[in-house]
């Protein structure tokens, strides 16, 4: 299995299919997203729209192909939060374990930093150990902990909250 070797861009319009086919397996691993049923590939187009600067969407793309995308999002839409992003992370299932993840959060980092943003915060379900093991790797300090808050498949899973100071 090789490392990635790709770049990351920001994304255009021609990556939605692919961001739409790398998040619908995140809907359906049931580890990552409060989404429950796959998202259509139409409403993709006026999503990416809103991630306009400051913001953005990121691909990781290697020989052709979209591997996993990043985003940089509003944490809230309250004018004294300009200064905070959110961000989410998915990588194609064929190419997780292989760097995909690494390089979209250290473009995602230093991109936050460009655009002169103070703190990153993020929210990962207690289950999903990989996600908080990555967090902590890059830094991340657990924040936050919200038993039960999250819903899915007829059990309660716990929420954490993840901060970095820029």
């Amino acid at each position: 299995m090789s490392r990635f070797a790709g770049a990351v861009r920001p994304a255009a319009h021609a990556d939605v299919p692919a961001i739409t086919e790398v998040y619908n397996q995140a809907v359906r691993d049931r580890i990552a997203t409060c989404d429950l049923s796959d998202v259509p590939e139409d409403g993709r187009h006026a999503w990416l729209d809103r991630h306009h600067h400051p913001y953005g969407v990121f691909v990781a793309e290697e020989g052709g192909g979209v591997r996993g995308w990043v985003t940089l999002a509003p944490y809230d839409q309250k004018p004294c939060f300009h200064r905070t992003a959110t961000f989410s992370t998915y990588v194609h299932r064929d190419w997780r374990g292989r760097g995909v993840g690494s390089a979209l959060r250290v473009f995602m980092i230093d991109e936050a930093r460009r655009r002169g943003f103070h703190a990153l915060v993020n929210r990962v379900w207690s289950n999903n150990e990989a996600s908080i093991a990555f967090a902590k790797r890059f830094g991340f300090t657990q924040v936050g902990h919200m038993p039960e808050l999250v819903h899915i498949d007829g059990e309660y899973v716990d929420c954490l909250f993840f901060q970095l100071l820029l």
